[in-house]
């Protein structure tokens, strides 16, 4: 089955599925967390959400940071998950699209979020290369996964593929690796919500120009 088709399936679902509890939702408060740290008021702000499923963390940033200036673009590859996305937000610019093909005339983002949807890309570092291409000087990536570090984490995500299709969860130092070249690792958040749950990493980066 096609990635296209399987996230189609779950669309409906997505939001009740009890990954939701313990992986999907804090994952977004801890972005939300992090990403209140650097946002200013007298500041205008442009966010991507590059896998942005249903628009979930995009709704809790709105609510969030109803005060801030901030204009919102979602990308996701599943035509029903941003079916679902702008029928509660009209307020968003979605795509239907993958990352790959993802192309805009205002391309420069201030932030870019790609949370729990890194693993499935077959191409992490052409994937590395666009974000940094996509983000203004000194912008911001948020990358959140599960991360395989311990034979646990490789156990538990090999189940979680036979529902969602293939994807390769990179460790800590892999993603280190790719990154390494283009970005500046500010920090690693680990979530764990629950002790039989994967370890979940938020990466938080900053953009490296090149001189």
């Amino acid at each position: 089955m096609s990635a296209i088709k399987v996230w189609d399936f779950w669309a409906n679902k997505y939001e009740k599925l009890w990954v939701q509890k313990y992986s999907l939702s804090p994952t977004r408060r801890e972005i939300i967390e992090e990403i209140k740290k650097i946002l200013e008021h007298n500041k205008a702000y442009k966010v991507l959400d590059m896998g942005c499923g249903t628009g979930q963390l995009i709704v809790d940033m709105q609510k969030e940071f109803k005060d801030y200036n901030i204009k919102y673009t979602g990308v996701d590859i599943s035509p029903k998950m941003i079916g679902i996305a702008k029928s509660k937000d009209y307020q968003t610019t979605y795509y239907n699209c993958s990352v790959e093909d993802f192309s805009i005339e205002d391309k420069y983002f201030d932030i870019i979020i790609c949370s729990h949807s890194f693993p499935y890309y077959p191409n992490k570092n052409g994937v590395i290369i666009k974000f940094h291409s996509l983000l203004k000087d000194s912008g911001r990536v948020f990358l959140a996964q599960a991360s395989a570090n311990s034979t646990y984490d490789n156990i538990a995500m090999f189940f979680v593929k036979f529902t969602t299709g293939s994807a390769k969860y990179l460790s800590v130092e892999k993603i280190q690796t790719i990154i390494q070249d283009r970005f500046v690792l500010l920090n690693i958040h680990k979530i764990k919500e629950k002790g039989y749950m994967p370890t979940i990493c938020l990466f938080v980066m900053k953009k490296e120009t090149r001189k």
